[in-house]
């Protein structure tokens, strides 16, 4: 049975909703296998308020985008394959918008999506700087190798 409980301090009593029938933005549970005794376990919450809605969403996708900033920042001190590693973090970056897309477009106002779009630009704009200039210098490094041989 999938119900809504509001309690209004004014009104004290207790208002149920279908919530199949309500829109809002839907969490579930990342650990699903939490019991505790005498408490109600939930599955999955729908959330209505606008404003609830916007801080969640601010909150998930800085924590999103703090994590592909670390993952970048790994990528630029690896120094195994940097072209490569590159390629890939302009792929998350890449992941990361359609995965915006995808789950938080319909819940995000215009404000949202401008600032995070100027974000997620400089990111790209900045990681396709370090992989030209890593090309650069090592198309320099080639012809100067190649120079001094002959």
């Amino acid at each position: 049975m999938n119900y809504l409980i509001v309690k209004d301090k004014k009104k004290k009593q207790v208002i149920y909703f279908e919530c199949n029938k309500l829109n809002g933005y839907q969490m579930t549970a990342k650990n699903k296998n939490i019991k505790l005794k005498d408490a109600i376990n939930v599955n999955k919450m729908v959330i209505i308020n606008p404003s609830f809605i916007n801080k969640l969403i601010d909150k998930n996708i800085n924590r999103k985008l703090e994590k592909l900033i670390k993952y970048i920042i790994g990528i630029y001190d690896a120094d195994d394959d940097p072209a490569g590693n590159l390629m890939l973090a302009l792929n998350e970056v890449e992941k990361f918008k359609r995965e915006i897309i995808n789950k938080y477009l319909a819940y995000m106002n215009k404000k949202q999506l401008k600032d995070l779009d100027q974000k997620l630009k400089i990111l790209e704009n900045q990681v396709t700087m370090q992989s030209y200039l890593l090309n650069e210098s090592k198309i320099n490094n080639e012809s100067y190798e190649t120079s001094k041989a002959r």
